[in-house]
């Protein structure tokens, strides 16, 4: 049962948050300009005012959207038949963001950024850089302690959410 709302409920659901993260990087690519590589960071041209504010803006959408569709795999796996309970919580919101986390390893950044690297994805005036190929500089940065706590952290914290809702609702 837990395998089947994971494959039917929370990974469709992931094509919302992959989505806002391609459009982020095609539109909005200021948001993620903190999280390159630092020889690409060092090339970094000064953004518009226009620039940042889209990055604000789409960096915004993809942070809601991968939050809103992690809390909705948790929140519906506990109001379903035998799951309820923060443990069953987190196991959902767990497996849900874990598996984000490894879209975003190896299909964004390493298919889309380090592999194709579509001149969309590459920001102006670093397209020389090595940085935009540094396979190792995504796992490093999905491995450290940040990267950590935030794979841990994020989900315990919407585990209780989504606990705290059933029981009001």
């Amino acid at each position: 049962m837990w395998v089947h709302h994971y494959l039917t409920v929370a990974l469709p659901l992931l094509l919302i948050p992959t989505v806002a993260l391609v459009a982020c990087a095609k539109w909005g690519s200021t948001a993620l300009a903190s999280g390159l590589p630092d020889d690409v960071q060092a090339l970094l041209p000064e953004f518009t005012r226009s620039e940042k504010r889209r990055g604000t803006v789409f960096g915004t959408v993809f942070l809601l959207a991968l939050l809103v569709t992690t809390f909705l795999a948790a929140y519906t796996w506990i109001g379903g038949g035998r799951a309820s309970g923060l443990l069953q919580a987190f196991g959902m919101a767990f497996a849900t963001f874990f598996t984000f986390c490894l879209i975003d390893l190896v299909v964004i950044d390493w298919g889309l950024v380090c592999w194709w690297r579509p001149s969309w994805v590459v920001i102006r005036g670093t397209e020389d850089a090595a940085g935009w190929g540094d396979y190792m500089f995504h796992v490093r940065a999905q491995l450290s302690p940040q990267g950590l706590a935030a794979m841990f952290g994020i989900p315990v914290a919407i585990a209780a959410l989504a606990t705290v809702a059933r029981l009001i609702t």
